[in-house]
Formats: structure tokens, sequence, C-alpha cells
């Protein structure tokens, strides 16, 4: 892991600990408390898949006493906090400083306040914080209410993590050592292990349990088995889980075959177009009741079913591409009615079309070969997919919606639309992981001399080296102007190979770790001549077009590089030349030009410090895939009359 929000490291001394050997897992009784490796205790809560009778006691516990103080893995619920508290006193009289939640849920969180009276901080992954920070206090409020509410959270209050961490942070006094982990969404989107690399522990909270005790309701199952698989990795030898008795490294396993299995079933299931219920009554694994005494949780396959349906907002989207819910007509709205027909592109196959219907019943899709034909067909549409003219909008007297194809606008920002109350929605951020690719592999073929050496490989076969010597970029540092999707990625890759990455942005932005500095676009012109390379990942605005002109291309050091995989209308293209042919910078990479494509005799074709892609940083199968998915996402959103995402600010162009 690259990334840390923190590390903690206390003394110098280091002694060898022992470690339980393989399976070595202990036989425990409810609330018992075992010292599973010296320092080390495990106390196994109360809960049962089959007994009603059997009370349900919240998370394990975790616990590891370090020379001046313990560290507590989960806060369970406040009675199970106190329960806990007074267990950990009876094996030492070392002060709690830590406590880690592993997730939001109130089994493992609800207890941070009895935690923190205690002396203890609180330490979550920074997802975990988000959600106990934005959705905690009403959950909270809502589980100490009515008759069945949990009296002991109605006498408690919520306490938000005050130590987040992003990937890992470390507890080491040379004696013990804690590693807090998040491997990716799992249980869900802020779950963090803690392993223990001398003992060969790993403390997994719900990411990992040993029984019939997954809850779906926050998860994504293919994210999560791709979690466990990253889990095997580590060196264990005894698996703590959230619930259910430790066990040996095979717990994660079997976790894993779990949901291996069960969306192998449910995909079977609906490639077979059975329903839900049907598929819920055909999933048969043996092997599972012989596990956990009892059959998967109906619950259970309904969440994967909607996970591969798309009847639930695809964690990624939302979570790793930051693709965020924007303004628009919802049910919630005076007036708003259910969508009857949506235009549809007609080469959407069947399927598509079929897994349109599974989200939105009650539409009726049309399709439509070309935009021509989609205004024709468009006089009653609510929305219009992959399509977007005056003449649609012009046609289409109840629009309410249109869905483009791709992130820039700039060619569907005009006045019919801009004036009108149409929500338009584009695939911003989607991109960005293939454009990013794009990005660099035009940026190292000039670096490595590879644009100066390939075409004597195709012509000639020789083996010819450039005249420059090829450079490396750790150590260099990037300008990544534009940190939407695709400058968020390039500046991953960019601190990824060791640069320094300056940004700007007009929007206020949290700047990411891995960005040394995040400014105003009225910057720009002071941080060019500290670049070593620029990247141009910005929209095409009023405010961009031809930005980046003869001032700016002079401002920048020549012996730095320019990367233009926005839009080809942000450069003055004479400009570029006249900075390429006089050695102002000294190379220039292209997936973007103005006009576009360049005429065939044009100057930049010839020049060897340049190299042009032809506009392919938008496509890979992954990037279709994604781009489906959305389209998906908000068709179901908007038959549900829910707020739509990538919604475009239409007066910005963006």
């Amino acid at each position: 892991m690259r990334s840390l929000v923190g590390v903690l490291v206390v003394g110098w001394l280091v002694i060898a600990l022992t470690v339980p050997a393989a399976g070595q897992a202990p036989a425990m009784k409810f609330n018992e408390v075992k010292e599973i490796a010296p320092g080390v205790f495990f106390r196994y809560s109360s809960i049962s898949a089959t007994d009603p009778k059997v009370k349900f006691g919240g998370s394990n516990h975790t616990w590891v006493v370090f020379d001046d103080y313990v560290v507590v893995v989960d806060a369970n619920f406040p009675e199970g906090a106190e329960e806990c508290i007074a267990a950990i006193k009876k094996t030492t009289d070392k002060p709690i400083r830590y406590v880690l939640d592993t997730h939001y849920h109130g089994d493992h969180a609800y207890g941070n306040a009895v935690f923190v009276q205690a002396g203890a901080s609180i330490v979550a992954q920074l997802n975990c914080s988000k959600w106990l920070r934005e959705k905690g206090a009403k959950e909270f409020a809502d589980a100490g209410k009515g008759p069945n509410g949990r009296k002991d959270v109605a006498d408690s209050t919520l306490k938000i993590p005050s130590v987040v961490f992003n990937d890992k942070l470390v507890l080491d006094d040379g004696k013990q050592r804690v590693e807090f982990l998040h491997l990716g969404h799992a249980h869900t989107a802020g779950d963090a292990f803690a392993y223990l690399p001398k003992h060969k522990i790993l403390c997994t909270g719900d990411a990992c349990v040993n029984g019939a005790f997954n809850f779906m309701g926050h998860s994504d199952s293919a994210s999560w088995i791709k979690v466990l698989e990253r889990a095997q990795q580590l060196d264990v030898k005894l698996v703590a889980p959230g619930h259910g008795l430790p066990a040996g490294k095979e717990l994660l396993e079997t976790q894993k075959r779990y949901f291996v299995e069960l969306r192998k079933q449910v995909q079977q299931g609906i490639a077979a177009n059975l329903e839900l219920a049907d598929i819920q009554k055909k999933i048969d694994m043996p092997w599972y009741k012989e596990w956990t005494g009892t059959a998967p949780s109906p619950a259970n396959v309904e969440h994967v079913y909607k996970e591969l349906t798309g009847a639930i907002t695809p964690w990624d989207l939302t979570e790793e591409f930051g693709v965020h819910e924007g303004p628009s007509f919802t049910k919630k709205d005076p007036g708003w009615t259910r969508p009857r027909r949506i235009v549809v592109p007609a080469g959407l196959m069947p399927a598509k079309i079929a897994e349109l219907k599974r989200v939105a019943p009650a539409v009726e899709f049309i399709p439509a070969k070309t935009a021509a034909d989609a205004a024709k067909v468009a006089g009653d549409a609510d929305a219009v997919i992959g399509f977007c003219t005056p003449e649609i909008v012009q046609a289409a007297k109840n629009l309410r919606w249109v869905q483009v194809g791709s992130a820039g606008v700039e060619h569907y920002t005009f006045p019919e639309i801009t004036k009108s109350k149409i929500v338009l929605t584009n695939t911003q951020r989607l991109y960005g992981p293939n454009v990013a690719d794009q990005a660099f592999a035009l940026l190292l073929a000039l670096t490595r001399g590879l644009r100066e050496v390939t075409p004597a490989q195709v012509n000639e076969a020789a083996w010819l080296k450039p005249k420059n010597q090829p450079q490396e970029l750790h150590g260099k540092t990037m300008l990544v102007v534009g940190l939407g999707g695709m400058g968020t990625q390039i500046a991953r890759r960019a601190d990824a190979f060791g640069m320094q990455v300056m940004a700007i942005d007009p929007k206020d932005l949290e700047k990411p770790s891995f960005v040394f500095s995040l400014e105003k676009p009225e910057k720009l012109m002071d941080l060019l001549p500290k670049a070593d390379v620029v990247v141009l990942a910005c929209p095409l605005t009023a405010e961009t077009k031809g930005l980046f002109g003869s001032p700016q291309f002079r401002a920048m050091k020549s012996s730095a590089y320019f990367v233009n995989i926005a839009r080809g209308g942000i450069v003055q293209t004479a400009a570029l030349q006249e900075a390429l042919e006089k050695k102002h910078i000294a190379g220039a990479g292209l997936d973007v030009t103005d006009p576009e494509p360049l005429p065939d005799r044009h100057p930049l074709w010839k020049l060897s410090n340049c190299i042009i892609s032809p506009h392919i940083g938008g496509q890979s199968p992954e990037a279709m895939d994604r781009q489906w998915r959305l389209w998906r996402e908000n068709v179901r959103r908007f038959a549900a009359g829910e707020p739509l995402l990538c919604v475009v600010d239409k007066e910005r162009g963006y």
C-alpha cells in the first residue's frame, strides 16, 4: 500500500513472539476470553443463525496489549463495549488507547462513546468515518427508538472516529505490531482489517465471518471476493472473525467460496430468465449448510440478484470513480409523473434492452438508428439516450432527460437545451483510467524515445537508438490542468511513477494525498515554469477555449513535455506547432487536435518531437461497460423518480 494517512510507531525494542500453529483455533463458549497469542486476547460474543433463544451479543472483540497501552478491535454496541472493558481489565491494567471500528454498523461502532469515556481514541477507515459522520446520527437515533429499540443505544451517544486512515495505519512499539488495512469494498465501503504480522493473526470484522452471519445490504459481492483474495496474500495462521469462532486461514477461502458460488448460481438463474423467487428456491450449496447449519439467506440471494441486474447502484461508479447525484426532477417534486417512453440507440442488443426492462418494467424503449431517426420518434418521449440535437429537443415536447455517451458536452450545450429544464447527463469521470493510460502512453513514447525509433523498426527493421538519451519520470514534476475524473487518474499514475504532482482546477476540491499542490486556474502561469510535464485534462468551455497559446508554451521549460488528452480546442494549434519547431518545449503527445483529424499535410504529422494518436483515449471494453452500467443505473433512477448521476451544469458546460 503506497498511500498512508497515518503511521504511528512507538519504541525501538524488538522481541520475538510466538504465533499459534496452523489450525490452532480455540474452542470457546459465549463471552469467554482466551489469549490467542502472547498479549493478544479474543472475546467470543454470543450469536446464532439457527437458535432465536441465543442473545445477540454484537461483535467479537480482539485486543492487543502493548507496553504502555491496549488496542481493541471493534467497539460493539454500548452494552458490549462495557462488557469488553470489564474483560480487558481482568487481563491488564494498561489503559485502552485505540479502538478500531472495522466498519460503520452498529454492532461494531455504536459502543464508541463508551470507549471514549474510558480514554480511548476511535480509529476508522475514511469511508467508515464518512458514513458515521453523514448518516450515523439518524441511524443511531433510530436504533434506540420504539419497542424494539436498544436501550443501551438510547442511553448513549454516537462518537465519530477521531483517527482516520485511508489504506494503512501502523501501531508498533517493538514488541507488538498491529496494521490496520483497507483492502477494498467488501461487507461495506469502509471495511478495515487488523493484521498482527508477528503472530500471523488477522482480525477481519464482518469481511469474513465463521457461520451464516453475512449481511450483504451495504456490500458488493464481486469486490468482496477480490478483498478476500488480497487478504489471502497475507501471512496468516489464525483468523479472528467479526462473528463466529476463530479459525485457520482456510476460513478466508470458505468465505470467498460462498460469494463465488452464490454469484455463479444467481447468474445462471438470470440467464435462464428465472424470477428472483425461483432463483432463491434453486440455490443449492450442501457444503454451506454443513459449514453454517443453515441454507444461504434469501436476502443474500436477492442482493446478488440486484447487483447483477442493475437494481442497485454499482458501488464503483460512486465510490471508485466519484460519480455523484445532481439536481434533477424527482418524485419529490410537484408534478412528477412516471416516465412512459425512452428513446435508445437501435444498436443495443436485445440482452441490453432486457436489462433496461428489468430496472424499468413500465417503460417502453423506442429504438433509433440515428439522431434524425430519434427526432422522428421522440414526440412523446420522456427521455432520449445516446442522441442530443436541437431537432430532438424541438420535437420531444415531453422531454425531461437526455443522456449522452461522452464526457465532453461542448457539442450538446446549444440554446435549445441550455435554456430548457431538460436534465443533461454525460459520462464524466468514467473514462478516467483508459484516458490516463493513453496520456502515459504518449508521454512515455516521448521520454523513452519510442516516437523516434519505432518508424525505423517498422520501415527498415533497424536497431536504431534515439538520438537523445531516454529520460525517466521519477523525481520530475507534473502539472495536471483539470482534476476531474481523467485528471485524478493521471495524477494517481504520476504519483506511482515517483513524480510530484501539481494540479489546477476551478472547483473547491479536497486535495488528494497523491497531489502535492492544488491551485485555482489563475495560478497557471506561475506553475508552468515549474513543471517538467504539463497534461491537459479539463473540459472545453468558453473559459478554456484556446487556453494554451504562445505565452503558455513560452512559460514552460524547454525540456518540458506537453500532453493533451482533453479537447483539441483548448490549444491554439499554430502556437503549439511553433513551440515544437523552435524547441520552446521538448515534445508533445496529442490524442486530440484542432482541427480533428488534422489535415494530411499538416506539419505536426512530420515533427519528430510530436506523437499523435487518433482520439482513442476514451476507448476500452472496461470503459464501455462503465458507460453501459451508468446508462442502466440512470434509467432505473429516472423510472423510480430518484436523482440522476453525472448531471451536467449546462451553463458551465461540464
